[in-house]
Parts: structure tokens; sequence; C-alpha cells
């Protein structure tokens, strides 16, 4: 690897977990500043989902990785959000759906 490409290659590392951080702290403060309403749950669970995505890409490598293992680990960050979000906001449902 070149010098140049390296240091391109440093730069994206260090905008990546910039942004990583900048991203937590914001839902940070949205999660512990107002009471967990649909929107506000939805707002951070898609934030979640953003910043596994970047992971994914970026920190872990996998961007050009086989289809299957880049979508089995981008599907964590899909689906766990997607849970916890449907549990916070219909919880009774749920509930009722988990219940014999």
């Amino acid at each position: 690897m070149t010098d140049n490409k390296k240091l391109l290659s440093d730069k994206l590392l260090w905008r990546a977990w910039i942004l990583l951080i900048g991203l937590t702290l914001s839902t940070a403060l949205i999660a512990e500043s107002i009471d967990p309403t649909a929107g506000a749950v939805i707002v951070v669970c898609l934030v979640v989902a953003i910043k596994g995505q970047l992971v994914v890409d970026r920190l872990m490598g996998l961007r050009h990785a086989p289809p299957l293992v880049r979508g089995m680990m981008l599907a964590y960050f899909y689906v766990l959000p997607l849970l916890i979000a449907l549990g916070l906001i219909f919880p009774e449902s749920l509930r009722r759906l988990t219940t014999l």
C-alpha cells in the first residue's frame, strides 16, 4: 500500500470513528432527555442501524465481502433495533403474543 493510500485509509477511519462517537452521543442525549415516545424510539433505532452499517462497512472492512457474510452481519443491526422498537412501541401486543 502506498503512503497516499494509507493516509487516505487512516483519514476515512478517523472520520468514521468521529461520526460513530457523534451519533452515539446524540442518541444518548435523545434517549436521556425525553420520554420514550414512538418517534424518539424510531429515531434512535434508525441511528443504531446506521451505526451498524458504518461499523460493518468501514471498521470491519466488509464492504466488499461475500454477500452472505456481509448480509448476516448487517441483519443483526437491522433486525435487533426493529425488535427493540416494536417492543417499546407495542408492549401490550407483544405481551399477549408471548403469554398463553
